[in-house]
């Protein structure tokens, strides 16, 4: 018995060294200002507010992507260009400065505060239908549920 757990345990290993996933195809770029608030572009067309987050496909011969020039456009109308290149199966990160010298940042200042108040506002009805759904899953919620208590489940709906 103990030789055949060995020959199993050993075959399970060399087939599981014999697989091996399939080549990344495509790298994730997400994007977004300092301040917050620019709007992004990408050839000619808008990609909405940041953060913006794009998927990239490439050639896994090559092994890295050249993305296309994105622009982030603030609200006094100060712009970036950036572009970068990313290893295939890469989840990066790109935060776009507004120029220094640009006119109107209190304008672009001003958008951010209102900006982050919605990003929270966004954050915070997330988090609420997220509790609300591992709430109505948790088994307490399903048996109530499921014994048609009408007492309790306020929070379970």
């Amino acid at each position: 018995m103990k030789i055949f757990t060995l020959t199993m345990t050993g075959l399970t290993l060399v087939l599981a060294a014999c697989v091996t996933p399939p080549p990344a195809t495509q790298a994730t770029l997400t994007y977004d200002s300092n301040p917050i608030g620019a709007e992004f572009f990408e050839g000619g067309q808008s990609l909405g507010l940041g953060p913006v987050t794009r998927t990239y496909k490439g050639d896994p011969a090559a092994g890295k992507i050249e993305t296309p020039d994105v622009k982030a456009v603030w609200p006094s109308g100060a712009e970036t260009t950036f572009f970068t290149i990313l290893p295939l199966g890469s989840d990066r990160q790109a935060v776009l400065e507004r120029p220094a010298n640009a006119p109107g940042l209190q304008k672009d200042l001003d958008n951010a505060k209102k900006a982050l108040v919605a990003r929270k506002q966004e954050a915070a009805r997330i988090k609420a239908l997220d509790q609300g759904e591992l709430a109505r899953n948790s088994a307490r919620c399903q048996a109530q549920m499921a014994m048609g208590n009408k007492g309790m489940t306020d929070d379970c709906r």
